[in-house]
């Protein structure tokens, strides 16, 4: 998810607006289909359609994966490049602050006053009032009878903003690893192999599965492979074949990835082994493809209309499932999973529109000029002075502030 929330780059790349853009419409058509079932559940889909429909939820790997990719690209860049710097770490929470916290904490209002006089319908969930809260501190899946409650896909915010406390201390461990791909590929290798074996124990043992897979460390793996495209993406332009090559290899793998779990049964080795590295084949492929978007950006992926809804994939995220459950509740909803999304697709481009318009572009611009905590300042070295004053008593070197 928003990953949705990335900070902007100096340039856009279209292409990888048109990730988001497309990570967007598939976690959308996935609920489309999940909120016009009778029971609204995901598990115990029968019939291709319903198989393939409930795979669609692989979009929420693309969203972990594009963040690993996004975020972690400028400490790649400080170590790899001659002329690059590190984020400076006030500066950067202010950006992430700044980039999420005010639509969110919109968003969870917004839920909270459309969904609780809803209660007991299909598909709303609500978390006792006195633990409401958490959502405020992004603390929602510590807790079981807060975790996929109000608007479910919030859960995902919860692990983003984990990683993005995380990344500072990633970044510093990269910029002492070798300067080479190699080396800098051993901090995503590291949260891949951990994230692995993190679900390897959840797997086996007698845990509370549901708030533990809806934790970073269960998550890491997803994050890990954006961080290694961001590594093999740097100073980097692929030839036509090889981005060619590596399209139909990751979408490839996201499908494999989705036909095994489709047609798992229950309490079988295969399923025990799924469990372990869970959408792993699947973040693999789309990290090849996050690759090829940022090193050969194709045309389609660059599509306006997709670019379109990447820009405002984030509050078209925190939206789309309140505005479905709304029309369920009124009568509004079609039963068809196609024409459920039909109807909630403009909706949600809408609302996705108005929160950027509105709440995410006046914070990015705050995030980006004020100097909260010291923030957006960077010390300013002066050139060498003249041989002729070399003499001169010594005195401080002046500083300037600037925005990063």
């Amino acid at each position: 998810m928003p990953s949705p929330f990335p900070s902007e780059p100096a340039r856009r790349n279209d292409a990888l607006d048109g990730l988001r853009g497309v990570a967007a419409l598939t976690v959308l058509a996935f609920h489309a289909w999940l909120y016009t079932r009778e029971r609204v559940r995901a598990a115990g889909a029968e019939g291709a359609f319903d198989r393939a429909a409930g795979e669609l939820r692989i979009g929420l790997v693309l969203f972990f994966v594009l963040s690993g990719f996004l975020l972690f690209r400028p400490w790649v860049r400080a170590r790899l490049s001659a002329a690059g710097s590190p984020p400076r770490l006030a500066t950067y929470a202010v950006h992430r602050i700044g980039r999420i916290v005010p639509a969110y904490y919109i968003a969870v209002a917004g839920s909270a006053l459309l969904l609780w006089p809803l209660a007991g319908e299909p598909g709303v969930r609500l978390p006792p009032v006195e633990q409401l809260p958490l959502f405020f501190l992004f603390a929602q899946n510590q807790s079981a009878e807060t975790v996929m409650t109000l608007n479910g896909p919030l859960w995902t915010l919860a692990v983003e903003a984990c990683f993005y406390a995380l990344l500072p201390v990633l970044g510093w461990a990269a910029l002492r690893a070798p300067r080479t791909r190699l080396g800098q590929s051993i901090v995503p290798a590291l949260m891949i192999v951990a994230g692995v074996t993190f679900n390897a124990l959840l797997a086996r043992r007698d845990l509370p599965s549901l708030t533990l897979s809806k934790s970073l460390p269960a998550m890491a793996p997803y994050f890990g492979l954006g961080m290694l495209a961001a590594v093999l993406a740097h100073d980097r332009r692929l030839s036509r074949n090889a981005g060619h090559a590596l399209l139909a290899a990751g979408a490839a793998l996201v499908v494999a990835d989705a036909w095994l779990h489709s047609s798992l049964v229950s309490g079988t080795d295969l399923a025990l082994r799924m469990r372990v590295i869970r959408d792993l084949p699947a973040a693999a492929g789309l990290a090849m493809i996050v690759l090829v978007a940022a090193t050969r950006p194709p045309r389609a992926l660059a599509w306006r209309p997709l670019a379109f809804t990447g820009v405002v994939s984030y509050g078209f995220y925190l939206w789309h499932v309140p505005v479905l459950l709304v029309l369920r509740a009124n009568g509004l909803l079609p039963s068809s999973a196609l024409g459920a999304l039909a109807l909630a697709l403009p909706l949600s481009l809408l609302a996705g529109w108005l929160s950027f318009r509105c709440i995410e572009q006046p914070a990015i611009r705050w995030s980006r000029r004020t100097q909260l905590l010291g923030a957006n300042r960077r010390e300013v070295v002066s050139p060498p002075a003249p041989r002729s004053a070399r003499t001169a008593p010594a005195r401080s070197a002046p500083t300037a502030e600037a925005s990063r």
